[in-house]
């Protein structure tokens, strides 16, 4: 009997002594999982918790812009139409003196409008409009904290509260109910493909971006930087994410119920981006550059974590 029970223990003897280390090894794998768990729902938490302090400090749409309840009656308009069962997005009637003319209207945040649709189902639209802002510009910072966790960065509550504290300027401006935190979202999703090679994922991302803001060429620019870096460092030409991004991005152009009007638009928004002196008629905030040196003392946090960046 002996002789049997050793017998059957052995194999067993044998496999721990072969792999001594297996059950640690997957207690802290499991740690670290939990551990990175609770970053993110820590910094979800806190995030979410000041931009709805900040969006709810007041009454109306933050913060002193009134492009956001455009934006909001836009998408209830949009739904309004689509519950008659028309999907092509109905004519804009109300600005006929201006280049927002119902001939010339172009909805460059076509998708942006689509993903406010569900916040006008609250009775009151500048209500959905604060919380849609809120859920926004949550998930845009949020996202920037989840690629530092997801790359294992260190100290990464230190940059999360640097996130939340390098720009009075970014956390108003990202707070608006505007397209802007759906762009970050964008971006950190192309910077993770990059990471990861997962260039043909740039495709539809470059398409939904295009429908969604025009600072889709941030993306396009991403990818020509992270090819150059490959080329800088590897010596090869990683041609693929010009491709995959440059195939997206004319989808979205091509492909699109404004075609061809969209392309008209983006060009003379890149013109006017590109031309020196003021406009003939005032225009936004958001298209006149900071002052030089209010820029940098407003984001005096965020050029000193970018220079050590750079030293790094």
């Amino acid at each position: 009997m002996q002789d049997v029970q050793d017998g059957l223990e052995g194999p067993e003897v044998e496999r721990s002594a072969r792999h001594p280390k297996s059950d640690g090894a997957r207690a802290f794998v499991d740690s670290e999982r939990a551990v990175r768990a609770i970053y993110l729902v820590v910094g979800a938490v806190t995030i979410g918790l000041i931009f709805w302090r900040l969006q709810f400090s007041n009454q109306s749409v933050c913060c002193g812009d009134f492009d956001g309840y455009y934006h909001i009656r836009w998408s209830r308009l949009l739904w309004e139409n689509m519950r008659q069962g028309h999907f092509f997005p109905p004519t804009f009637n109300w600005l006929p003196l201006t280049t927002l003319n119902p001939k010339d209207y172009v909805d460059h945040h076509l998708l942006f409008h689509i993903l406010q649709i569900p916040f006008t189902w609250f009775g009151d639209l500048r209500l959905g409009a604060k919380v849609a802002a809120t859920i926004f510009s949550s998930l845009a910072v949020f996202s920037c904290y989840w690629l530092i966790v997801r790359y294992r960065i260190s100290y990464a509550l230190v940059w999360l509260v640097a996130m939340l504290g390098c720009s009075a300027p970014f956390l108003y401006r990202i707070n608006m109910a505007k397209a802007p935190p759906i762009s970050i979202i964008f971006m950190v999703a192309g910077i993770y493909l990059l990471f990861e090679k997962k260039y043909r994922w740039l495709v539809p991302l470059a398409f939904l971006y295009v429908w969604t803001y025009s600072l889709f060429v941030t993306l396009v620019a991403a990818a020509v930087i992270w090819t150059a870096v490959m080329g800088w460092s590897e010596r090869r030409f990683e041609w693929r994410p010009l491709l995959w991004t440059g195939v997206g991005t004319v989808a979205g152009f091509l492909v699109n119920p404004y075609f061809p009007k969209n392309i008209s638009l983006f060009l003379e928004h890149l013109w006017i981006k590109a031309r020196f002196g003021d406009f003939s008629t005032s225009v936004g905030s958001e298209w006149y550059p900071y002052e030089s040196w209010f820029f940098l003392g407003s984001c005096l946090v965020a050029f000193a974590a970018m220079l050590t960046g750079y030293i790094a």
